[in-house]
């Protein structure tokens, strides 16, 4: 399963110093992922306000103000989704309250179903009658599914 990570901060040393975080965790295998640059980064974004001094219409008593929001994109491929997006918003929350973590997951269907199909091949599974009903049972669910997936495959092509 894929996430894709994107990591904001108006704090360029914050969000570099989250990134080392992440990498030392990564190295030291305490989470199971493999990270992948995305190629498409998105660009630095600068934010430009002005604010009147005076509550009438005084155009040269203004304030000029900006800021940059810095981002960086991971990929990062893992099985052990639930225990990473915890991980990481503890560790957001906690210790890098200036960064910002969104979250988006990329789901194949394709890839899914052709995994599930591998578990479940009806070639696999041994049949026997003298098995109790409740295992027959559930065998037969599989061999169900295993059909249902595959009809539903032959019509898409």
């Amino acid at each position: 399963m894929f996430i894709l990570l994107s990591i904001y901060s108006k704090n360029q040393t914050s969000l570099t110093n989250f990134l080392k975080f992440f990498y030392k965790l990564n190295s030291n295998k305490i989470i199971n992922v493999h990270l992948f640059t995305v190629q498409h980064s998105v660009a630095n974004k600068t934010f430009r306000f002005s604010v009147l001094k005076s509550p009438h219409v005084n155009k040269s008593a203004q304030e000029q103000f900006e800021y940059k929001l810095f981002t960086k994109r991971l990929k990062i491929k893992t099985f052990q989704m639930t225990k990473l997006v915890t991980m990481l918003k503890l560790v957001q929350a906690k210790l890098f309250s200036d960064v910002d973590i969104n979250f988006k997951i990329l789901f194949s269907q394709n890839s899914f179903e052709k995994t599930l199909l591998e578990k479940i091949n009806p070639n696999l599974f041994i049949f026997s009658l003298s098995k109790t009903s409740c295992v027959s049972k559930k065998l037969l669910k599989t061999f169900d599914i295993y059909g249902e997936i595959q009809m539903q495959r032959n019509k898409k092509i």
